[in-house]
């Protein structure tokens, strides 16, 4: 019994201790994707990448093409986890877009916080030079 509190005090005071979070993977969120006219950009792919700190690192990414409004729509992706809170803390997601379509710039968003996600962006193509999105972001 008295090596189980040690372990136990061990554990606590290393900031081990596992919990249970829902976590929000992809949050419900849409864009319209627009030419310098203002007119809808039918066919454009938008890419949802999820990345997460402690280390930056790009953990998923959903794509969808946008309909004839201009319009693309993703649901909300949530998980049950279990976490400890560790030195370099606990797992952050944030997300970022990426929209690409041929004969305009690829427009690519640069979050590196949640707080700063636009859930119902409003993005504004310019014409020129297509690229792909990259394949993986960090």
């Amino acid at each position: 019994m008295k090596y189980a509190w040690c372990l136990l005090s061990l554990i606590i005071l290393s900031g081990c201790v596992p919990y249970p979070v829902y976590k929000t993977l992809q949050p419900s969120s849409g864009v319209m994707v627009v030419d310098t006219a203002e007119d809808p950009i039918e066919g454009a792919e938008v890419n949802l990448i999820a990345s997460s700190y402690p280390y930056g690192y790009e953990k998923s990414r959903n794509s969808v093409k946008t309909d004839a409004d201009g319009k693309a729509n993703f649901q909300s992706l949530r998980e049950w986890r279990t976490e400890a809170i560790m030195l370099h803390g606990a797992e952050i997601f944030f997300w970022n877009w990426c929209v690409s379509k041929e004969g305009y710039e690829t427009y690519l968003s640069n979050n590196t916080d949640s707080r700063e996600f636009d859930s119902k962006a409003y993005i504004i193509l310019n014409r020129g030079k297509s690229n792909a999105c990259p394949e993986q972001l960090r």
